[in-house]
Parts: C-alpha cells; structure tokens; sequence
C-alpha cells in the first residue's frame, strides 16, 4: 500500500512561507506552461490573490513591484513572463548588507551622553571669542541637566567646569562672571526639588508593599 502522507522534510523548500505551500505549487504550475501569454495572464490572477491575503500591502508606494518580485521568488527565479517590471537579479535580491561598524569611542562621563563629545569638540573649533563663550555656556547647561535627569545628581559648577575641561583637553574653561551664580541657584532649588519627590516616591512604594 503506498504511503499517502507527506512530510515537511521530504516537500520541496518554501521559497516565500508566509504565502503557503498551496500558493507555490500554483506558481510551480504556472511556470510550466508553454505558452508565454498565457503565463502572462495567469501571473496577473496570482499577484491579485496576493493582494487578497495580505491586504495591508497596497499601503505601500511600491506594493506591485515588491508583489510582481515575490513572485519571482516563488518560482525560484525560472518564471518567464512579461511583467511590468524587470525582473529581479537574484544575486541583488539575496546579497547581505554591509556591517555597520560599531563605535568603540569610549565615553569618560556615560550620564552626559555621546552627543556631549561632539558638542565639546565642535566648540573647540570656533574662533569667534563671543560665540564660543556662549556656546561653552550652553554646554555647561546641558551637561547639568544630563546629571540631573540621568543620573539623579545634581553636580557644582566647579565639577562641570573640571569634566568640561576634561573632555576639552584643557581646551574651553567657562568665564563668565553670573554663570557660576546661575548654577548654584539652579543646583538648590532642583536639589530641594529631589528630595521632596524622593520622599514622595519612598512613601507611595510603602503604601503600595502594605497592600500585599
């Protein structure tokens, strides 16, 4: 008696699974077919059915030729048809993209984040005295606000202007006069703001682990 099951193992590969067996195999069929107008029209009916399962793909800009390529796919390259669009290298649609290098650019302070390198680099390469000053400026604001939302700590003008000068090389030093004035205001008013938050959150966890 002869065996009628069948195996994933011993069927042929799925070139495209999220479209099923019984989707290749009419493919398989049409790709036999002498007549090249005829496999023409039929390919046609195909990619119409494909639309039918998977709706959502007219969203696309260029949902017909990603369909029309698919289809090629199918077939393993050996559909001959006259499509409106070329058909599919299959040496382009199976080449593997570059690696992406990864940036081994080590970060001294990991709480102001890899932006701040770059902001202190480019200030270090403007001439004009006024605008570097401010810019200066502007990073140090940042860098406070970096430790105060990353790392919960709020850090003196002398720590900002000795890991400024860090990061610079010993190239930018904050010299305005009202900056170190601004940042101590700014410094005890956020740390007040912290430690009432803090105690806050503390109080709701308890409330919450007296639940259970």
């Amino acid at each position: 008696m002869q065996n009628i099951l069948e195996y994933n193992t011993t069927r042929p590969h799925l070139h495209l699974s999220e479209y099923g067996r019984c989707f290749q195999k009419m493919v398989d069929k049409i790709s036999l077919i002498n007549d090249r107008e005829q496999r023409s029209k039929l390919a046609v009916s195909l990619m119409n059915v494909m639309v039918n399962l998977n709706p959502s793909i007219k969203e696309l800009d260029n949902y017909q030729q990603k369909l029309w390529d698919q289809i090629h796919i199918i077939s393993n390259y050996k559909l001959d048809i006259d499509g409106p669009f070329p058909k599919p290298e299959h040496e382009l649609i199976n080449q593997k993209p570059e690696i992406i290098p990864y940036n081994n650019i080590r970060i001294k302070f990991r709480f102001y984040g890899r932006n701040l390198q770059y902001m202190v680099d480019r200030a270090t390469k403007i001439e004009n005295d006024e605008i570097k000053q401010s810019f200066i400026n502007m990073i140090a604001s940042f860098m406070s606000n970096s430790s105060r939302n990353w790392n919960n700590e709020y850090l003196t003008p002398d720590v900002i202007t000795e890991h400024l000068k860090i990061l610079s090389k010993d190239k930018l030093h904050l010299q305005s006069e009202n900056l170190n004035i601004h940042f101590e205001k700014d410094y005890k008013k956020n740390k007040t703001f912290f430690k009432q938050n803090n105690k806050k959150f503390k109080n709701k966890n308890n409330r919450n682990k007296n639940r259970f």
